[in-house]
């Protein structure tokens, strides 16, 4: 068997589809991972890394006295599956193979990838034959060059990819223990650092720094407006910036008309047509689109792994000859771009431009196949149509310009204006992405003479340097040697997750700039780019062999033990530091009530919520979500109203929840259900929320002595204010109920959310548990559920709300699980069935069932059956078989509809006795007839 081994699924799956050339596949799932067979060939996706490095055990503990955050730099680590299923699955498949090829992405995370499959085959199967096959783009052609040309695997670059893990390990763990500790943060509250991570951010803060102590200079700029042929133009003064005012007033003041045309000045520009994509400039051009880096390189994966476009990590700007760009050509004349392809095919420059960057990995991003919107939705066909165009255009001629500048007198001052006309369009013809502005002046000639309609004297400021977009930013990790074109937008996002800066463009927040100061004035190697460019540097040589992985890691480890010598020296100073300056981070702004200060608390066990710094005294408070939800945090903005600073939750992978003022979000949030409160108004409303009481709940904490004084109302009306917003507070308690139910049971798609499926419930009347379990099918699919889901919904509710309505009536735990595997769920089904009928099904005791069937019955207003003990039933059944005709098998079914004896079969009803045990109507009826002839019998005897 031939085993090709892909990175991810959809890899997997896309080449199985091009190299079985029509054969037919067959797709298999062990352990719900696929493989895709075609004749004796099985390919497999991985998920990136399936094993990853950790350190051996005895480090987690992070606050042992003997794993010190320094002792993790001389740490031994080792591998750990992290997808166990697929290391099984592919070690099973590796066992059958006579041929395994590697087809991870070829650069230097897919060679580690890849070079990890290869170890976890060699451990199963040391003697199979394997190969690698290096592909830039996953279509037809490439694939099958790369198959029929496969190669070593290259261990070099591995070993580069695990000096970085390795590396990058030791660093992160270390530091992030180390000043975490110091500042005494856990949990969702540690403080991250990192190699490349903290350079970046400390050159956010450094610009944030520039930025605020910029000192704005004024200056002055001149200009006038003059009239040619009904045409309204501008000309500015030739001196340009004024930086004295009075100079500036002098010559606004000698600008007399008329407007005389002192020299016109023809020429030319070429405009040359743009180089071709590598990852940076490919993400600095899609945040036009409004992409961050990360989306940005999300969709560009999507799009090569489906065969869109090549390999979008790539350093190259140079086309190599081996790129087939006629090929390219033609079959985008499939693409909804035909028209364009077709216009470059016959205007095609002589060479494409090219960049200053070279390499030999990976072409520049280029597209490799047709698509359509409908194809890849909006986003995905944005960045697909930047990268088609972008590449066309790198085959356009250059544009061409004619330009025109006008110089001008004006009683001895002179002024100046410029044109500029497209004359060839060249590459902007196909290219919209970057604008051309025209200024198409009418003719002057020298000498002419023109009126001036005003003069305007204009005082402005010198600006600030800019705050980093993220693709400013990554334009700058690449001048200063941070990261890889690979992981530079993945340190961003982690800086955003991190909660270090926030914003766009990227500022820092508090807790990033102490962090960043800190270790800028205790450890500054840690916060400059040379350590890190030196690393990166040294990690290039391990790739060309100059230097082996081993070295490089002794060297990282020499530098980060420097690094800790300034460190452990001043552990209590940077603690106290972090923690002083940090406290601020969670204040909001004054406590409404008080005058307190509101601050975000975070507790274990995800609780969050802000609340009073003068508690106990104040116990003024405003929830917020748990942490599942999101990590709370300040941000910068703040509310016009309530003067608080805004909330945000952050949540890794998910985007942020921004909530606003906490205070506007408390009022509106719950103002609707202070008005289900019977005796509630909108002025009344009003006037609880004045007072601070936000919420029902608070609202029924409340004394009538507190209302009656506050609000003015008498103590009647207030102590029937706090008991109807009891009432309330128990329905919102139940909605929340089902609310929770829905979102544990109810999978989110594209489309519909749990919000817009209780909303059309409400609307026909189910907000809570009891009614959910008691609606039908038919209503969830009005709501948007599928029918599947919508039968397993309704079972769920019903076991739900009846094991609460249950244990409510006072059945345990223990024996409720028992009566849910025996199919009893209702309370009604405990009347259903016999005392002993129960006994059996469940396996407890007949005086357990009895009392539990009390129980229930007493809660339903029904008569309780008659209690038995086992020994009259035991007796009972003695008398039933005693019965010419009726066997054993007949007596059970009896029993367990509670007949239990033959005083009790001759007063049951036989029409319903038969229906209950199965036994023909007739035949209960010769039974009586026979009890009754014993009797009689027993009677004449007497």
């Amino acid at each position: 068997m031939h085993l090709i081994v892909a990175e991810k699924n959809i890899s997997a799956r896309r080449i199985a589809e091009i190299l079985s050339e029509g054969k037919k596949i067959t797709e298999h799932k062990d352990a719900g991972v696929s493989t895709y067979n075609f004749g004796d060939t099985t390919t497999v996706g991985l998920r990136g890394h399936v094993v990853e490095i950790d350190f051996e055990a005895g480090y987690q503990n992070w606050r042992s006295e003997e794993a010190t955050p320094r002792s993790l730099i001389d740490a031994k680590t080792i591998k750990i599956p992290t997808e166990k299923k697929i290391v099984s699955l592919l070690q099973k498949l590796a066992r059958k193979a006579d041929r395994v090829t590697i087809a991870t992405d070829f650069d230097t995370e897919g060679e580690l990838i890849g070079k990890e499959a290869y170890e976890l085959v060699r451990a199963v199967n040391p003697k199979v034959t394997i190969d690698r096959a290096r592909f830039s783009a996953i279509t037809a052609q490439e694939l099958r060059h790369a198959f029929s040309h496969t190669t070593d695997l290259d261990f070099a670059l591995a070993a580069a990819g695990e000096a970085r893990q390795s590396i990058d390990l030791m660093w992160g763990a270390s530091l992030t223990r180390f000043i975490s500790l110091a500042a005494r943060r856990g949990g969702q509250n540690i403080l991250s650092v990192g190699r490349v991570q903290t350079p970046t951010l400390s050159m956010i803060v450094d610009r944030e720094k520039e930025i605020e102590a910029f000192v704005p200079e004024k200056y002055w700029q001149l200009a006038l407006d003059f009239e040619k042929n009904t045409e309204v133009i501008e000309a500015r003064h030739t001196n340009g910036r004024f930086h004295e005012k009075a100079a500036a007033e002098k010559a606004r003041d000698r600008t007399k008309a008329p407007l005389v045309v002192k020299n016109v000045k023809f020429g030319t520009k070429q405009d040359r047509a743009p180089s071709p994509f590598d990852t940076t400039t490919y993400i600095v051009t899609a945040a036009r689109l409004g992409l961050s880096a990360a989306n940005a390189m999300r969709i560009a994966e999507d799009l090569y792994m489906n065969g869109f476009i090549s390999y979008p990590r790539t350093d190259n700007t140079v086309y190599p000859p081996s790129l087939d760009l006629d090929g390219i050509l033609k079959t985008l004349q499939n693409s909804p771009f035909k028209k364009d392809v077709e216009w470059v095919m016959a205007n095609r420059r002589a060479v494409p431009t090219r960049g200053k960057k070279s390499s030999t990995d990976h072409p520049p991003i280029h597209p490799t196949g047709g698509a359509t919107r409908e194809q890849l939705g909006d986003d995905a066909f944005r960045v697909y149509e930047l990268v088609l165009r972008r590449f066309l255009a790198t085959l356009a001629p250059d544009a061409m310009w004619k330009t025109l500048k006008i110089l001008f007198d004006a009683n001895g001052e002179e002024y100046t204006t410029t044109g500029g006309q497209l004359t060839d369009p060249g590459w902007h013809t196909v290219y919209p992405f970057s604008e051309a502005r025209e200024t198409i002046l009418p003719e002057f000639t020298t000498g002419e003479k023109l009126p001036i309609k005003n003069v305007t004297l204009d005082e402005k400021e010198t600006q600030p340097p800019a705050r980093y977009t993220q693709s400013r930013l990554i334009q700058r990790m690449e001048e200063l040697g941070l990261g890889t074109k690979s992981t530079r937008h993945e340190v961003i996002a982690k800086l955003v997750s991190r909660k270090y800066v926030e914003g766009a463009p990227l500022h820092p927040t508090l807790v990033g700039r102490v962090v960043t100061e800190s270790l800028e004035q205790h450890a500054d190697t840690i916060t400059k780019p040379v350590m890190t460019r030196t690393l990166e540097s040294h990690m290039q040589l391990i790739k060309q062999s100059q230097r082996t992985r081993e070295d490089v890691i002794r060297e990282s480890r020499e530098m980060l033990h420097h690094a800790f010598d300034q460190l452990e020296a001043n552990q209590q100073v940077i603690g106290d530091d972090i923690r002083n300056r940090t406290a601020e981070e969670m204040n909001l702004g004054k406590c409404p009530v008080c005058g307190g200060t509101l601050a975000i608390k975070h507790l274990r066990g995800n609780t969050q919520f802000i609340g009073c710094s003068r508690y106990p005294e104040c116990t003024f408070n405003i929830g917020l979500p748990m942490a599942q939800w999101g990590f709370a945090v300040r941000t910068d903005e703040i509310c016009e109203k309530h003067q608080l600073n805004f909330v945000r939750l952050v949540r890794k992978g998910a985007r942020p929840w921004d909530i606003g003022c906490p205070l506007c979000h408390q009022i509106n949030s719950n103002h609707e259900s202070l008005r289900e409160i019977p005796s509630v108004d909108e002025e009344l409303a009003g006037r609880i929320q004045a007072i601070h009481i936000y919420t029902v709940a608070e609202l029924t904490h409340s004394t009538p002595e507190v209302l009656t004084k506050k609000l003015g109302i008498s103590s009647d009306r207030a102590a029937t204010l706090i008991q109807e917003a009891g009432f309330v507070l128990e329905k919102l308690r139940r909605r929340s109920e089902c609310r929770k139910f829905m979102r544990d049971h109810l999978i989110p798609r594209k489309g519909r959310s749990y919000a817009k499926i209780l909303s059309a419930l409400k609307e026909v009347g189910i907000s809570e548990l009891s009614l959910l379990a008691k609606a039908d099918s038919t209503t969830l699919k009005k709501a948007g559920v599928s029918d599947a889901e919508a039968e397993q919904l309704l079972t769920d509710a019903k076991i739900v709300y009846n094991s609460h309505l249950l244990k409510e009536i006072g059945i345990p735990a223990v024996s409720l699980k028992k009566y849910l595997s025996a199919g009893i769920i209702e309370p009604e089904s405990f009347c259903a069935h016999s005392p002993v009928a129960l006994s059996d099904m469940t396996g407890m005791s007949l005086g357990t069932i009895q009392r539990h069937v009390e129980l229930v019955c007493k809660y339903l207003n029904k008569p309780a059956p008659k209690k038995f003990s086992k020994l009259q039933i035991e007796r009972g059944k003695k008398e039933l078989l005693a019965i010419s005709g009726l066997g054993a098998s007949a007596v059970e079914k009896m029993i367990q509809a509670g007949i239990i004896d033959a005083g009790s079969l001759l007063k049951a009803d036989p029409k319903k006795t038969a229906s209950e045990t199965g036994i023909a109507e007739q035949k209960i009826r010769d039974y009586q007839k026979i009890i009754r002839r014993k009797k009689e019998t027993a009677i004449i005897q007497l």
